[in-house]
């Protein structure tokens, strides 16, 4: 029994090395766990900071495009009613040039047409002022625009 004896205490022998080996295996991988564990704690911390940042900026976007889309409706508003009013005084300098011209206070020169649909140069109005009924400055001002905006 002596040698039956002698190979379990060597068996157990090798396997508490074994044992020993692996224990010592496991602990460090253990340590290197606890330390991930520590690391992965402050990224979660990290990444929950982080994520309330872009809360706080997604909201704070959200405000100013809030503030720029009524701005921008304003400015929408202010030029259709501009271009309304525009629209308007452009009508009655129409009907200004036209009860103008029906009063045969003007001669249009058909050369001034074909040069402006050309597009060489930009129309001269030929005025042909008839003794007492001269066209006022601000007449001719008006004849020369309403041309222009027909180009």
């Amino acid at each position: 029994m002596d040698d039956i004896q002698l190979g379990i205490e060597v068996a157990l022998a090798l396997l508490l090395v074994t044992t020993i080996f692996y224990s010592l295996h496991l602990g460090r991988a253990l340590a290197v766990l606890r330390r991930d564990r520590a690391e992965l704690g402050n990224l979660i911390v990290s990444l929950e900071r982080s994520s309330g940042e872009a809360r706080t900026g997604i909201e704070q976007l959200r405000q100013a495009t809030e503030i720029s889309t009524r701005q921008l409706g304003k400015s929408v508003e202010s030029g259709k009613a501009l271009r309304a009013e525009l629209e308007e005084l452009c009508r009655l300098g129409e009907e200004l040039v036209a009860r103008v011209q029906a009063r045969g206070s003007v001669q249009r020169n058909p050369e001034d047409d074909m040069v402006s649909a050309q597009g060489d140069e930009r129309p001269q109005p030929s005025y042909s002022p008839r003794g007492k009924g001269a066209k006022s400055e601000a007449e001719r001002e008006l004849l020369r625009a309403l041309r222009m905006q027909r180009i």
